[in-house]
């Protein structure tokens, strides 16, 4: 086995807001935070066996930070309150960084990673006791800004692994873009095994994995080659989609089409010497996608996320905004974007570092880092954490809403040639995954004046209850009268049988039936009367407590 983790830790620090707790993952033997240590690029997977198993991983720096980097491994087996740490193997004087996360439906979790230095080459570990102990490496390719996703559909697909990248050479890279590459597993990780054909976009990168609930395989990218350039960094050519329903098919050498997609913006590499951007030499951050593999109408949409800088952009504009696109026909055709942030434009805000899930609800859920609430002299500095859902497939979509504090992407500081300089980049992607109560999110944050790793769970909690809005429904906490997956209580409407006014049907209300008994309705109108036969009575009070929303309701 290559690493082993530590024991279980206690409770890590926690930041609050509102609803939300923030935990770190970078703590040492105690689960307290390492001062002067340094993580970013975290990724996540969820155990779909135990829900309370969690395993992250991201870019691990020494404290104090050198520039070795390693495969950090945070693991939990109690939902997120407390983690263990360790680090994936390495060569001597090797860098680890890019890791990505996932899980088969067995519960095996597979850990990629790029290694630099000696041998440079991108390797998969895999653990099959919940992220404890990691197997030797398993050599994929040699390359950059890779990612990986493993099907978890209930077809014969099931289990297959498939990893798409930006192919580079190291440690002396082309400087020239050359085609992104798809490699597969079929035997859980033995092997990988490259298609005859490259992608059909020569210069693709900065991608995601989603897979169809059928097993098609979908990839979301752009093409890295050079639009232009202008004060906010390097315009690439444009975002795609591309797909393929013949990778699932192990005896056949997967072939993929590409459709452009208008994402009603530019897709940029943020790229400031004056470090004047809020993740100043990050990337270009990950172009989302998404699909919907629940069993109810909503089934098969998929959808993508960006953030864009707007087509005609000029300096002192509003800089970037995330947008959202949506398919309900397999990729074959694509709704017009749709501006998820709901600031004003002229607020000359940043949202940027989107991320996208679908629960197995379907519920969309979509969480960016966001400068509006910034102030002082360099906004740019300051974000936090966005959140907002939608129930509709994307047709509407919630307010949006601050789910961390604000915190300083710019930390920390360091001494460059005898001078103060803040940091050049909080790394190049988060991740966050849906399931049917809410979102579980990897993000890097500055709480304690240097770059950790947190884990947040959020929720829609439109009444602010902090309960997620299905659990209130699922435990009768309110009623769901019109079947939208938002509490009654949340809504302006009318619930039969709520006499008090509140938008449920308690005992409260079958007792002020009860109070006018076998008295004469009032009206037509009259709530109390619901059988409408201008008689308040036992009949009513009896039909009052179907209409119950909660619990121990009855006359």
């Amino acid at each position: 086995l290559a690493i082993a983790s530590v024991a279980q830790a206690g409770p890590s620090p926690v930041v609050s807001f509102g609803s939300y707790k923030s935990h770190q993952i970078n703590v040492d033997v105690f689960g307290q935070n390492i001062p002067g240590d340094r993580g970013n690029e975290p990724t996540i997977a969820l155990n779909p066996l135990n829900p309370a198993n969690i395993v992250i991983g991201w870019r691990m720096f020494d404290s104090p930070p050198t520039a070795l980097k390693h495969g950090g491994v945070g693991v939990s087996f109690d939902g997120g309150l407390s983690w263990s740490n360790s680090k994936l193997q390495a060569l001597t004087g090797q860098t680890r960084t890019d890791p990505v996360l996932d899980v088969d439906s067995n519960g095996n979790f597979y850990y990629q990673s790029l290694g630099l230095g000696g041998e440079d080459r991108t390797s998969v570990f895999k653990s099959s006791d919940g992220g404890i102990n990691w197997s030797e490496p398993v050599f994929q390719f040699n390359g950059d800004k890779n990612w990986l996703a493993i099907d978890k559909t209930s077809g014969p697909s099931n289990g297959i692994i498939y990893s798409t990248w930006r192919r580079t050479s190291f440690p002396n890279p082309d400087p020239s873009y050359i085609p992104k590459y798809f490699i597969r597993s079929v035997d859980g990780g033995i092997s990988y095994q490259e298609p005859d054909a490259p992608l059909p976009v020569p210069y693709f990168g900065f991608g995601r994995i989603a897979i169809g609930p059928e097993g098609n395989v979908y990839l979301s990218g752009f093409d890295e080659s050079l639009l232009s350039i202008n004060a906010l960094g390097v315009i690439r050519q444009g975002h795609y989609f591309l797909k393929s329903v013949n990778a699932k098919e192990p005896s056949i050498s997967p072939t993929f089409t590409a459709k452009k997609i208008d994402m009603g913006g530019n897709s940029v590499m943020l790229l400031s010497p004056q470090l004047q951007l809020p993740n100043p030499l990050g990337g270009d951050g990950d172009i989302q996608i998404a699909a919907d593999q629940s069993t109810g109408p909503l089934r098969g949409n998929i959808y993508m996320l960006a953030h864009v800088v707007p087509y005609d952009w000029i300096p002192g504009g509003d800089p970037l905004d995330v947008h959202f696109v949506r398919s309900t026909d397999g990729g074959e055709t694509w709704s017009a974007s749709t501006r998820l942030n709901d600031d004003s434009p002229s607020a000359d805000a940043y949202q940027w570092f989107p991320m996208l899930s679908v629960a197995p609800n379907s519920r969309i859920d979509a969480v960016w880092y966001d400068t509006r609430n910034a102030t002082g002299l360099t906004p740019y500095r300051f974000s936090q954490l966005y959140y907002t859902y939608s129930w509709d497939g994307g047709i509407t979509w919630s307010h949006n809403q601050a789910v961390t504090p604000i915190f300083n992407t710019h930390l920390p500081n360091s001494i460059v040639n005898g001078e103060e300089r803040p940091a050049d980049k909080i790394g190049d992607y988060t991740q966050m995954l849906s399931d049917a109560n809410g979102a579980h999110i990897a993000y890097t944050a500055t709480f304690n004046g240097e770059q950790d790793v947190y884990y947040l769970n959020i929720f829609p909690d439109c009444n602010n209850n902090r309960l997620s809005d299905v659990l209130d429904i699922e435990q009768r906490k309110s009623g769901d009268t019109n079947v939208n997956h938002i509490p009654d209580s949340c809504e302006n409407i009318t619930v039969s049988g709520d006499i008090d006014g509140d938008r449920d049907v308690d005992q409260l209300d079958v007792n002020l039936l009860l109070a006018v008994k076998n008295k004469p309705a009032t009206g037509a109108n009259d709530p109390r009367d619901l059988d409408k036969n201008g008689v308040v009575n036992l009949l009513d009070a009896r039909k009052q407590t179907l209409l119950c929303t909660r619990p121990r309701c009855a006359v």
